[in-house]
């Protein structure tokens, strides 16, 4: 039997679009540059990891 965790890549999804968010706002589109960079870096890091979740999760299902 497989464990299968059917809301997982739904809460993801959420959480990404939500961090997604606040990174778009810490970006500065006028100097290319984050306004926090320390901050900005968090954002990026979980952003990107929460993509690879969803799509890690969304493979294992086909």
């Amino acid at each position: 039997m497989k464990n299968e965790q059917k809301g997982l890549p739904v809460v993801f999804t959420m959480l990404a679009v939500v961090v997604g968010v606040a990174l778009y706002k810490e970006f500065d589109f006028e100097t290319f540059r984050f306004k926090k960079v320390g901050l900005g870096i968090v954002y990026l890091v979980t952003f990107v990891g929460m993509v690879i979740a969803i799509v890690r999760s969304m493979r294992s299902k086909v």
